[in-house]
Formats: structure tokens, C-alpha cells, sequence
């Protein structure tokens, strides 16, 4: 699909359209799964990752690291450093690190339940959302009612991903909501539940 590459131009410059994506677990494309470092992977942005994959395709991936806690507080804060006035409530969030690209942007990933022009859908059910349009949602108050906020993303060219699994840096899993949202656990034990539903679907 083309559109979350668009949506990613637009944020951040990226350049190039990106072919139809198959989400399942037998195709050779990813998307909508998650993929899960192992053990032996020692690049620091990716030791102990756990990965929802956006997109997957020809033309490379996308996906958002889920389980790399950078920041907590009140998600007022948050609203303030965008200039927005925040609503009256109190909404703690925590800020996760989704990937060394683009760390200077916000991705927020979502339950399907909010969505705007330039909401991303991916296979697998859940979205992203990167433009004000959410952060104004969320400072009247409103917006998804599961998400988690990212700053930067993973991202892989054409075909690296493919190798990088073939050689055993990753391992893949089905995602659903309540794994990705769940906010219980660290880091660490995050990556091992991940580990423990690789080998249960590998």
C-alpha cells in the first residue's frame, strides 16, 4: 500500500511509493505482526525489541517499537511542548522510543476507534496517527482510547528486513491490542513474553 509512505513523505521527508503489503503469517510480508529481536541482536536501537510492523512490503518496512520506555508523566506536558492548551483531565501516558528514524517526530499507535484523513490502518487492525490533528483531539480530551506515543521509527530498505530474519535476528509473532497496549512488566519483560509466543507459533 501506498498510503503509509505517503503519510511518512509528508512527516518526514521520506520519498519513494510503496507496493500492495500481504499480512499474514505464512506470505513473505509482515505487516500487521510483530517481530522480536533475539537474543544475539546487539544493535543498541534494537537489543530486547519488540516491533509492530506497520507496513511490510517490496519497497522495505515500517514498524514501531513497542516495548522501549524513554519517558512517563502527565500527558499535559506533552501538549504544552506542542504549544496546544491541554483539557482540564489528567491522562498519564508513557513516551516510547519506536526507532532510531526520525526521532524528532511523534507517532502515536492506536486503537482503531480514532481516525482522520491521515490516519494509517494497518493489516493487522491497529493505527497510527502523526499529524496535529490527534494531538488536538487528545488536548480536548478526546482521541483513541488505547495508544501509546513514539518518538522516531524502525525502518527497513528493500529486502533488508527479509535477510535480517533469514539469518536470525528477528523472530515473528501474531500481535493483538492487549499485548501491544499492555503497560505492565519492563522492557525486558516484554521481550521475553514476546520470546515465549515465538516459540509457541514458530
Amino acid at each position: 500500500m501506498r498510503r503509509l509512505w505517503l503519510i511518512l513523505s509528508m512527516v518526514i521527508g521520506l520519498t519513494g511509493p510503496a507496493g500492495p503489503a500481504t499480512a499474514n503469517g505464512d506470505g513473505p510480508y509482515l505487516a500487521g505482526r510483530m517481530i522480536v529481536a533475539a537474543e544475539k541482536l546487539l544493535d543498541p536501537n534494537f537489543t530486547h525489541a519488540v516491533i509492530y510492523l506497520l507496513e511490510h512490503n517490496a519497497k522495505g518496512a515500517v514498524g514501531l517499537i513497542i516495548n522501549r520506555v524513554i519517558g512517563a508523566g502527565n500527558l499535559n506536558h506533552l501538549l504544552k511542548g506542542f504549544g496546544l492548551i491541554p483539557s482540564e483531565g489528567r491522562r498519564y501516558v508513557r513516551l516510547h522510543f519506536g526507532g532510531p528514524v526520525s526521532t524528532g517526530s511523534v507517532f502515536i499507535l492506536h486503537s482503531p476507534d480514532f481516525k482522520t484523513a491521515s490516519t494509517y490502518r494497518a493489516p493487522g487492525g491497529l493505527a497510527m496517527t502523526s499529524d496535529q490533528t490527534i494531538l488536538d483531539s487528545l488536548a480536548r480530551g478526546e482521541g483513541p482510547t488505547r495508544m501509546k506515543v513514539m518518538i522516531g521509527y524502525s525502518g527497513w530498505g528493500p529486502g533488508q528486513l527479509k535477510k535480517e530474519i533469514a539469518r536470525g535476528d528477528w523472530l515473528n509473532v501474531p500481535a493483538d491490542a492487549d499485548f501491544v497496549f499492555d503497560a505492565s512488566g519492563s522492557d525486558v519483560d516484554q521481550w521475553n513474553a514476546a520470546r515465549d509466543r515465538a516459540g509457541l507459533t514458530l
